[in-house]
């Protein structure tokens, strides 16, 4: 038996299993639709609220104060500053290697499982369409084995296995929405954090800024 004649009996079976397939991974998108958006959710980040606060102690180079009220700011990115704050006695390259360090572990964090939906989306309405056209083939199948008046049958099953593209595109653009949605939430999040970073490093700036070195003065006769 060649190779043509094995797929065909495997298509034989039709797109039932294609539809089985679609709507577990339309539970599985759902899942992390959810968990994601209750984990951003929770993140949520009153910037307006903070920076009035903290600007004030750091001006003061207050860092302890600073520290305790970004720990008791909720959001994602009153962390990227914890990190640095504790590493302002070692100095304002550590403290930005410490702050850069945090952003990208959140980064990693809040990216988790988006990469599915990402895919998802992409891919359902492939398997769909696959799921399709393995209906068809079984549809053409029945027409060649009935004599007559097989048409009505075989439009109806070619019918039903249009089903398995309209799944494919109702479980794909739901994923699509929501990967696009978490993903401007994630560069949102980290463009603040960024934004906070700088605010510290400027304060910190001022802090090891060196006095200038006055110029000696010069002696008349061009002696110093």
């Amino acid at each position: 038996m060649d190779l043509t004649k094995i797929m065909l009996n495997l298509a034989l079976g039709g797109g039932t299993w294609v539809l089985a397939l679609l709507i577990v991974l339309s539970i599985a998108s759902v899942a992390v639709m959810l968990e994601r958006g209750r984990t951003f959710y929770r993140g949520r980040f009153a910037e307006a609220t903070l920076l009035p606060e903290l600007e004030p102690l750091l001006a003061k180079e207050a860092w302890s104060q600073a520290a305790a009220l970004c720990e008791n700011t909720p959001g994602f990115e009153p962390q990227v500053l914890l990190a640095g704050l504790g590493q302002v006695q070692r100095g304002r390259d550590a403290v930005e290697e410490a702050m850069e360090a945090e952003r990208l572990r959140l980064g990693l964090d809040l990216e988790k499982r988006l990469g599915f939906l990402g895919t998802l989306g992409a891919n359902a309405p492939f398997i769909g369409l696959f799921g399709t056209v393995l209906g068809i083939i079984h549809a053409f199948k029945d027409l060649a084995l009935t004599e007559g008046g097989g048409g009505p049958a075989v439009m109806s099953g070619i019918a039903e296995a249009l089903v398995a593209t309209a799944v494919g595109l109702l479980v794909a653009i739901p994923a699509v929405m929501a990967y696009n949605f978490f993903h401007r939430r994630l560069h949102a999040i980290l463009e603040r954090s960024q934004r906070l970073s700088r605010i510290l490093l400027t304060y910190l700036n001022g802090r090891d800024a060196a006095p200038e070195t006055p110029w000696p003065r010069r002696q008349a006769g061009g002696l110093s």
